[in-house]
């Protein structure tokens, strides 16, 4: 499968040293907390494209005949990572200077100035945002799934401009009404934890080695059914390698008359059967057993694969 590329995960990081140096310099020439914490997830930002750049850089890049699931594990692990670093240290400083701002209001200097600075940040959020839009367009009609990372960046500017936009409204109303930059900052918090927990348990899903759904497991398990060698399917594992993309482990008992050429081929056979009827499950592996007296195992794991729904 050839590798797609990624422009926007290259732009994203650039970007974001370009918006650091602006937002640094509106924070410490107007002294606003709303600006500051705009300063802290900006540098937040910087981190987090360059985990992003990175992990798709490992994730989509050659993959070995020993890597059977591929590398695309990494795309989640550096996703989690991003949510995790941002949510553990960034948004805390944040509500910690919003908090002090709402009981200690001070004076906002320089408005013009960090308005300035606030609307070139928010022009270049636009940007990048578009940007990674249209690579997850095409990374979605070539791979079939969307990917976390560039998922974040999205996601990421497209929040940077809504806090540009309230950081911008704070700026101009603060010195009319003195508790308004402690209250912008509070509310940028809030929105900024609220997508973080989201987009860590997405990646937590497919981190923990999440099984696919009930429905789809009783089917793989009809169709093994289906073959006229196999008297019973004694266990049945899967799980999530990518987006609706599952690997399965099944044990089924066979006719014990069979030859060993026989044998191999009824297990080519429901592996044909399964990847055409089921081409969400990308790795199947059958494991052959001779029956045992209990030939009704399917019918136990079909009754909780039932319950599970």
């Amino acid at each position: 499968m050839s590798v797609i590329d990624l422009k926007s995960t290259k732009i994203a990081f650039l970007s974001n040293i370009a918006i650091l140096a602006l937002k640094t310099v509106a924070s410490i020439s107007t002294g606003s907390t709303a600006v500051f914490v705009e300063f802290l997830r900006s540098f937040g930002d910087l981190i987090n494209s360059g985990l992003a750049f990175t992990g798709n850089r490992i994730a989509f890049g050659k993959e070995e005949s020993f890597d059977p699931f591929g590398k695309k594990m990494y795309i989640y692990v550096f996703g989690f990572a991003i949510g995790l670093l941002a949510l553990g240290s960034i948004a805390v400083i944040g509500f910690i200077e919003s908090l002090h701002a709402f009981l200690h209001p001070s004076r906002i200097e320089n408005t013009q100035l960090g308005l300035l600075l606030m609307f070139v940040s928010m022009a270049i959020d636009l940007s990048v945002a578009f940007l990674a839009a249209r690579d997850s367009s095409r990374f979605v009609y070539e791979r079939g799934y969307k990917n976390p990372l560039l998922s974040y960046i999205i996601a990421e500017n497209i929040y940077d401009v809504v806090g540009e936009g309230i950081a911008m409204a704070s700026l101009a109303l603060a010195n009319r009404f003195a508790y308004v930059d402690g209250i912008s900052s509070l509310v940028l918090n809030v929105l900024l934890v609220a997508y973080l927990v989201k987009m860590i348990a997405e990646n937590i899903n497919v981190l923990v080695y999440r099984s696919a759904p009930s429905h789809v497991i009783a089917r793989a398990v009809k169709i093994a059914l289906s073959n006229p060698a196999v008297r019973d399917v004694n266990s049945v594992k899967t799980l999530v390698l990518e987006p609706n993309r599952y690997a399965i482990f099944m044990d089924v008992e066979l006719d014990p008359s069979l030859s060993m050429e026989d044998v191999d081929q009824v297990i080519e056979d429901i592996k044909n059967d399964i990847a055409r009827h089921l081409n969400s499950f990308v790795y199947i592996h059958i494991e052959p057993r001779k029956p045992d007296k209990d030939l009704d195992t399917h019918k136990k794991i079909l009754r909780l694969l039932s319950k599970r729904r």
